[in-house]
């Protein structure tokens, strides 16, 4: 899926559930609230269909529920789904008119940015909804033509820009989709979600 936010990001995601299942225990979700614009990449624990139902319960969730203050909306879905399987997730929101991104993640899922510079926010160890350490908010001012991926961990972590040059110039629809086919692992859910920075 494929989402033009404003003049200077576009934004779009893919993924695919692991090899023998119909449903995938990942999820992406994307809101916007004037200049802020949120986006989370999840990882239920385990496939199929029950960690599906879980995925829902967290997109159903932070779609109402998140803020401008990642952490807090972190606390509050470990909160919500303690009673669940649990899951990995990243959290982001980027302010549109200063530029700044606000992350912080639990568990194994990917924050990397590609382009003039290549880096990676970091996520603590623990699951969602289980055992939660203690989480860091992180923040970056983004740049002309950032490259922003996020993915889970059914995508391999290090592939380096020199695996996939053209991910300095293909579209954001491009490249999720090119990256969980090129770099996918068959037997686990994989999603990859991209943002193309242009301000």
């Amino acid at each position: 899926m494929s989402t033009k936010i404003s003049d200077h990001l576009d934004c779009a995601f893919f993924g695919r559930p692991c090899f023998g299942e119909r449903f995938s225990g990942d999820t992406v979700i994307i809101d916007k609230r004037e200049e802020l614009f949120f986006v989370a990449i999840v990882d239920v624990l385990g496939h199929g269909y029950d960690a599906y139902i879980v995925a829902r319960q967290i997109e159903d969730f932070l779609k109402e529920n998140w803020s401008n203050d990642v952490l807090a909306t972190l606390h509050q879905l470990h909160a919500e789904i303690r009673e669940t399987r649990g899951a990995a997730a990243g959290l982001s929101v980027l302010n549109l008119e200063t530029s700044e991104l606000s992350y912080t993640g639990v568990g194994n899922t990917v924050f990397r940015v590609f382009g003039s510079r290549s880096f990676r926010l970091c996520s603590t160890e623990g699951i969602i909804g289980s055992h939660l350490r203690t989480p860091i908010k992180q923040k970056v001012e983004l740049t002309k033509s950032d490259i922003i991926v996020l993915y889970t961990d059914g995508i391999k972590e290090h592939f380096e820009i020199n695996d996939y040059p053209q991910i300095l110039y293909e579209s954001s629809n491009t490249i999720s989709r090119n990256l969980v086919r090129r770099f996918d692992k068959l037997y686990d859910d994989a999603t990859c979600v991209v943002l193309r920075y242009k301000k």
